[in-house]
């Protein structure tokens, strides 16, 4: 599967309906779904690929728009990896001269006996949540795109991470 790239919207009318969703169901969670992340534990050197990730499963993107000088565009794609399920966040980085397409590996857990769907879910769910325990992320400002995951999908998955501040 070839990697889609998220369609950043320009004009008003190519911006996803924020609207309130009704409450999504979520695939239970799993007992033996524990999320590493990668920034905080060492990750095997046999599962983090050694280039940019393959066969990726689009989620979706979300934006945080402070100010003009100050947004974080993440779109988001899950991997399957051998023995684990990988998300990983693409975007365009504004340090290099050409906006160059990069990955960071955000979190990744075991994938024996977890689906892909409930994979994305509570990988994006607990790496959401340790970001805003440990760098005080707040909740995006604006979905630009649904993937495997739908609006109200992405939407359910952030009452759950930033309950506190609804």
């Amino acid at each position: 599967m070839s990697t889609q790239y998220p369609q950043i919207p320009m004009l008003a009318e190519e911006v996803p309906l924020q609207m309130v969703y009704p409450y999504v169901d979520l695939p239970p969670r799993p007992s033996s779904l524990k999320m590493v992340r990668n920034a905080f534990e060492p990750m095997p050197i046999n599962i983090r690929p050694k280039g940019s990730p393959r066969n990726t499963q689009y989620l979706g993107s979300v934006e945080w728009a402070d100010s003009p000088n100050h947004t974080r565009f993440d779109s988001y794609y899950l991997n399957p990896r051998g023995a684990y399920w990988l998300l990983w966040i693409g975007y365009q980085d504004e340090n290099t001269w050409n906006w160059k397409w990069t990955w960071n590996l955000y979190a990744y857990c075991k994938k024996k006996g977890i689906d892909e769907k409930t994979a994305a879910t509570y990988l994006l769910m607990d790496a959401w949540a340790s970001e805003r325990d440990t760098n005080d992320l707040d909740k995006y400002f604006l979905i630009d795109e649904e993937g495997m995951l739908s609006i109200g999908e992405i939407t359910e998955i952030a009452r759950r991470v930033w309950w506190r501040e609804l």
